[in-house]
Parts: C-alpha cells; sequence; structure tokens
C-alpha cells in the first residue's frame, strides 16, 4: 500500500463496508468516498479524516503517510459486495449492474445503477452540465466516464453535499414553472423509495430525459406518475425498470426575466380570499 488511496480501500474493506455504508457514516457522498479511494493525492478534510481514522479505528497519519503510533492489523480481506468500475483519469465511475440483485436493491441504490463524476484538481466534484443536444446521448453514456468528461463542467456555490447536474429544459411541459432554454440544478437521488409527492425532478429513462412532478407508485405499482405542470400534457407512468437515474431539482437558471412573481402572489392571495369566504374563521 504506496499511497493514501490504496490505504483506504484496504482499511475499507478490512471490516466489511461498501462505500455507501462509509459515506453514511462519515456524512460525505458514496461518489466522494469513491474519490478518497483512487486518487492519490486528493487531500481529505481534517473533520473528514478525523472520522474515517475512527471508523478505521487507525490514524490520520497512517491514513495520510503510512505511519501511525499503532498501525492497524491488516486481517483478511473482505470484497464489498458492489463492483466499482475502474478510474480513468479525473473520471469517478461508482457502481455498475450486478447480476442477482433483486428489484429492491436498485430502487434504494444499494447495488447496481452507476453514477460518475469528474473532480477538481483539489479533489473537489464538478457540476456537469448536460445540453439539450447532449441528451440522446446521455441515455446510454450516463454511466460511461468518456462520454461524463466529455461535457462541461461548472462550480456552483452551495453543490458541495453530493453529486450534481445541471439538465437544461425543451419544451413547455412545466410552463409556467419552468420554460424552454432553462437549466435545472439537481442533486443525485440515491434512494427512490424517498421520492416526495409533487416535488420536481429529472427522470433520466429508457424513453428520454424529462423534467417532472412525481408521484411515488414503487410499492404499489414497481414504478412512478410523471405530472407536467402545463394542463395540456396528460400523466404517464414509467416503471422502475425503465429509469436509469433520477435526480431532484434544487434550483432555477433562466435567462428569461418576463416573470412576474407578483402576479402568481396575487393569484395566491384571491384564492386564499375565497377559501377565507367559503371557511369563515379558519386561521392559517
Amino acid at each position: 500500500m504506496n499511497n493514501q488511496a490504496e490505504r483506504l480501500k484496504a482499511l475499507r474493506q478490512q471490516i466489511g463496508l461498501n462505500q455507501q455504508q462509509v459515506a453514511d457514516k462519515v456524512g460525505k457522498s458514496r461518489p466522494r468516498i469513491a474519490t478518497y479511494e483512487t486518487q492519490a493525492n486528493v487531500r481529505i478534510p481534517a473533520d473528514v479524516l478525523q472520522k474515517l481514522a475512527k471508523l478505521y479505528k487507525t490514524t490520520p497519519d497512517y491514513i495520510e503517510q503510512g505511519t501511525a503510533a499503532v498501525a492497524p492489523k491488516m486481517g483478511p480481506v473482505v470484497t464489498a459486495n458492489i463492483p466499482v468500475l475502474p478510474s480513468n483519469g479525473p473520471t469517478l465511475p461508482a457502481y455498475m449492474p450486478a447480476v442477482g440483485h433483486h428489484p429492491i436493491d436498485y430502487i434504494s441504490g444499494r447495488s447496481v445503477r452507476p453514477v460518475v463524476v469528474t473532480i477538481d484538481r483539489y479533489g473537489r466534484e464538478n457540476v456537469v452540465l448536460v445540453p439539450v443536444k447532449a441528451q440522446a446521448g446521455y441515455l446510454t453514456g450516463y454511466s460511461n466516464p468518456d462520454f461524463i468528461q466529455s461535457l462541461r463542467v461548472y462550480s456552483i456555490p452551495g453543490c458541495e453535499d453530493g453529486t450534481y447536474r445541471i439538465f437544461e429544459v425543451e419544451g413547455d411541459s412545466m410552463v409556467d414553472t419552468i420554460r424552454n432554454g432553462d437549466m435545472v440544478v439537481t442533486r443525485y437521488l440515491d434512494d427512490w423509495r424517498s421520492l416526495k409527492a409533487d416535488a420536481m425532478y429529472v427522470i433520466v429513462a429508457k424513453e428520454g430525459v424529462v423534467v417532472k412532478r412525481v408521484k411515488n407508485m414503487l410499492e404499489k405499482a414497481a414504478g412512478i406518475m410523471i405530472l407536467s405542470d402545463n394542463p395540456q400534457f396528460q400523466p404517464d407512468f414509467i416503471p422502475a425498470e425503465d429509469i436509469r437515474e433520477i435526480w431532484e431539482a434544487k434550483a432555477l437558471i433562466s435567462q428569461d426575466l418576463s416573470r412576474k412573481p407578483g402576479d402568481m402572489l396575487q393569484e395566491l392571495n384571491n384564492l386564499r380570499i375565497k377559501i377565507d369566504q367559503m371557511n369563515p374563521g379558519r386561521r392559517y
């Protein structure tokens, strides 16, 4: 074990944890743990380093330099049940499909879904932009390090707590919330069971990339219902087996400044007045 990355991987395997379990214990994302285990020169923040050392029952010096007052006892290596794709330069793949996993593992994110990230020279994840013209290729290239590395990347304040993507929007199914040409900043959703009713998500499915609100029907019907804000568009159903990735919408980037929030507030006030008239004495 000649470097920090190799030591971290060996320590994790020694105690029989996969990268997601380590990420949960130290409060980082799974791709970030993959970064630490594949990029030897990444600087680990001091607080995270302390948590890793405590989890692995070793010292920060051992993790960083290979020296410690008490060297860890390296027992037999336990191979994690989730295979790691090989790293390709600064591109960090996470997980790939494995045969024999129950569908619940796919839905909960415990096994087969790949997520590929790129990092900057400081080991921080970039925010990858997926423009409309690249979305057809994204359907097949979302787990391909070379394809992801070909996309433009950005650094956005507030996007340090997970894996983020920017998706450009085409069409008018979500007007007036989102308009053609807007860009949605999204966070990768590991566990699809945590989908929130009527929240907005980017769904990467077999038939295309869509921005929709959702109704979680995974337990009842093994899929999700997608809903548009534009009433001219009918709801649709996507089976879980056709879904590749789900990204939760977190922010909107728009060059259209013609929206009038005041109009929407006035409509809400008018609606409240009508409700008050129907329910006198009700408090909000």
